[in-house]
């Protein structure tokens, strides 16, 4: 008789246990699982340097959706203003996922107009916390960049000197040398314009006058020196990049 007490006694307890390890695993997992962050941000430059004026760096925790498509962006979404070698903190934040428990895909976007624009992906895990986690992201000069955009068009102007003018070898390689000098001047033309739309609403009009200054005669410059990228019609591509730039800059 003791010992059916004592069996019955034990299967309530573990049926107790089970239900209260089952509750604390809702918690757990849920919610305090489901949080992400403290991330800390450190941005470093490739080439050591410490430009004048900050990066802006934007935070988003993108989901994917499967085969079907993918990249929606969908929550931890922050604008930061960061110097280099300064850490900035973005703060812990419950992340909605598809899944609680799993990785979360952050991504970091990294805008500065001296400095190639970034996107840079991190899988961040659940954390139970507040212990920040340290990130370094390094990025490289604007002007490191053209050059290994205009580094493209090498290859094809050597492959012209081998062949005749008239022959098939040398037109398909002019074709090539064309485009990549003309990517050249496309990745110039959609930096302006990031750092115009996106970068300089974030800060105060005094502020944007700095940049301007600063920056207006070097975009100016970089515009200037590649050809035209009106060249929205292929069949008239080639004819564009060998005359001077038809659009005026703009500016910032």
């Amino acid at each position: 008789m003791k010992d059916y007490k004592r069996k019955t006694a034990l299967q309530f307890y573990c049926v107790l246990l089970a239900c209260f390890l089952t509750s604390g695993c809702d918690f757990l997992f849920d919610k305090a699982h489901g949080y992400r962050g403290p991330i800390v941000v450190t941005i470093e430059t490739e080439d050591g340097s410490v430009p004048e004026f900050p990066f802006l760096i934007e935070s988003v925790y993108t989901e994917s959706c499967g085969h079907s498509s993918c990249g929606i962006d969908s929550g931890y979404r922050y604008f930061k203003t960061a110097y280099a070698n300064e850490p900035v903190t973005f703060p812990r934040e419950r992340v909605d996922l598809l899944q609680p428990n799993a990785y979360a895909t952050i991504l970091f976007k990294v805008t500065h107009p001296n400095y190639h624009y970034n996107v840079f992906t991190r899988g961040f895990g659940p954390t139970d916390a507040d212990d920040p986690i340290h990130i370094t992201f390094t990025v490289k000069p604007f002007a490191e960049q053209m050059n290994k955009v205009a580094g493209w068009a090498t290859g094809p102007k050597q492959d012209m000197q081998n062949f005749t003018p008239d022959s098939r070898e040398y037109k398909k390689a002019d074709i090539r040398y064309r485009q990549a000098r003309f990517n050249l001047g496309q990745t110039i033309k959609r930096h302006i314009t990031v750092i115009k739309t996106f970068y300089l609403p974030h800060f105060s009009k005094r502020m944007q006058q700095r940049v301007i200054e600063k920056y207006q005669p070097i975009f100016r410059a970089w515009y200037y020196g590649v050809p035209e990228t009106d060249c929205w019609n292929k069949m008239t591509c080639q004819e564009h990049i060998l005359k001077p730039r038809e659009a005026e800059y703009e500016g910032l």
